[in-house]
């Protein structure tokens, strides 16, 4: 017969603080009996609060007498058997004698957190006291502005966020790797006697998302984000596998490249006894493609952005020669119409995603643009001098110069991009070949 209420082991704990040149530091104990390092906590007695425990069971282990802050978490995890919560405040010493029960414990040391995450046994405790360092530099950038007098930095220092854009995409990505190290450590523990080896490499990501929020490098920060969470597919059920290789095959189906079809493939091949591994490798796969498709979008809006530079410096050097005589004033406005409609035609390839190099190259962006100027001065060269083959009378039209010449440098960057791809092509069957 199973209880109705089953037993529940209360503890409390504390996380010691202080303050010195080198930096904050905290305080941890190593247990004797069961070989670990952990932060002083202990079990709550009858009759007892959370609190009062607390205070109690720092002072019985580190000799430090404490007043009691903020309430920092909570930690769960099975003791023998039983459920067992510890809940943890934050403390600041008022008085540190030395004395501590030497029986159970073999030593309390003051460490900077870094170095106390490090050394202590017990992911989730870890993961208590990452979240209260980030919580820490997160308060300490806030609070940095409303200083009277600024503040020297390093020259090594990270770029400080200046933009509402930059801090919401930290806290977005501090809010994913959070949640995603709950329930990491909820994989942890039901796996409990199995083999774990996952779990130390998806901890070590998650850390290294850590140092890249410090360094406000967001975009590595989601990369070793997704590395963890292929990791923690190794701590699956069957069940949950089923799922997620659902879910990623809905996501194949809006990606276009062959990348979608990979993906379907893996998954299909697994159907009879789907692995870790297969959708591992799917999610991989999804991750390379959300990375690409972000890369070219960045590159396709700096590239959009120099050819509107290149447009309005066109317009600005053409501007003088419209107010002198003769052919001139024409000539620099059928050279700007040319290579506006080779700028237009280069746009467009851009948005469509035809554009042939990934290289956010200056110059392979510019040549088809002035190569459709001087193809738009070629037509007008044709408009001008051979009339038997336009039909015109002779007669000056400005407005059918113009828009042949910004035909033409349309025509001019087709003509140079269908040349580079052809040459590409050629190359590519003769490397198979």
């Amino acid at each position: 017969m199973v209880p109705a209420d089953p037993p529940v082991i209360k503890a409390a704990g504390g996380i010691l603080q202080r303050t010195t040149p080198r930096g904050d530091e905290v305080m941890v104990v190593y247990r004797k009996r069961h070989q670990d390092w952990t932060l002083p906590r202990g079990k709550v007695k009858d009759g007892e609060s959370f609190q009062e425990a607390a205070v109690r069971e720092v002072l019985e282990e580190t000799g430090c007498s404490c007043s009691i802050g903020n309430y920092l978490g909570t930690i769960s995890y099975s003791d023998q058997g039983v459920p067992k919560v510890v809940l943890f405040w934050k403390m600041t010493v008022v008085d540190e004698k030395g004395l501590r029960n030497q029986e159970e414990i073999g030593e309390a040391v003051w460490l900077q957190i870094p170095a106390a995450i490090e050394r202590l046994t017990h992911p989730q405790e870890k993961a208590l006291l990452s979240r209260m360092g980030i919580l820490q530099r997160q308060a300490a950038v806030e609070a940095a502005p409303k200083a009277e007098a600024p503040v020297p930095q390093p020259a090594a220092s990270p770029k400080p966020r200046s933009s509402s854009k930059d801090n919401r995409a930290h806290a977005r990505l501090l809010r994913e790797a959070e949640a995603f190290r709950v329930e990491l450590g909820f994989l942890e523990r039901r796996n409990l006697g199995s083999d774990n080896s996952w779990a130390p490499a998806a901890y070590e990501q998650l850390n290294n998302v850590q140092r890249c929020l410090e360094s406000n490098d967001i975009e590595g920060g989601w990369f070793c984000l997704h590395a963890a969470q292929r990791y923690a597919v190794f701590g699956m059920n069957q069940t949950e596998l089923a799922n997620r290789a659902y879910v990623l095959q809905e996501e194949a189906l809006k990606i276009s490249s062959w990348r979608g079809e990979a993906i379907e493939n893996l998954l299909l091949a697994g159907q009879g006894q789907l692995t870790a591994e297969s959708v591992a490798d799917a999610m991989a796969l999804r991750n390379e493609d959300s990375t690409n498709q972000y890369y070219k979008t960045r590159v396709t809006g700096d590239q959009l952005r120099i050819l509107v530079i290149v447009c309005g410096l066109a317009a600005i050097a053409a501007a003088p020669f419209l107010f002198l005589g003769g052919r001139i004033p024409l000539i620099a406005a059928v050279l700007f119409f040319g290579l506006l409609g080779a700028t237009f035609c280069s746009a467009h390839s851009l948005i469509m995603g035809r554009n042939e190099s990934r290289i956010p190259n200056l110059f392979i962006t510019l040549t088809p643009v002035f190569f459709g100027a001087l193809a738009g001065l070629a037509g007008y060269a044709v408009y001008e001098y051979m009339a038997y083959l336009t039909f015109h009378s002779g007669e000056h039209h400005i407005s059918a110069v113009l828009g042949i010449a910004f035909l033409c440098g349309c025509l001019g960057q087709r003509l140079l991009g269908h040349i580079a791809t052809a040459r590409k092509k050629k190359k590519v069957r003769v490397h198979a070949a």
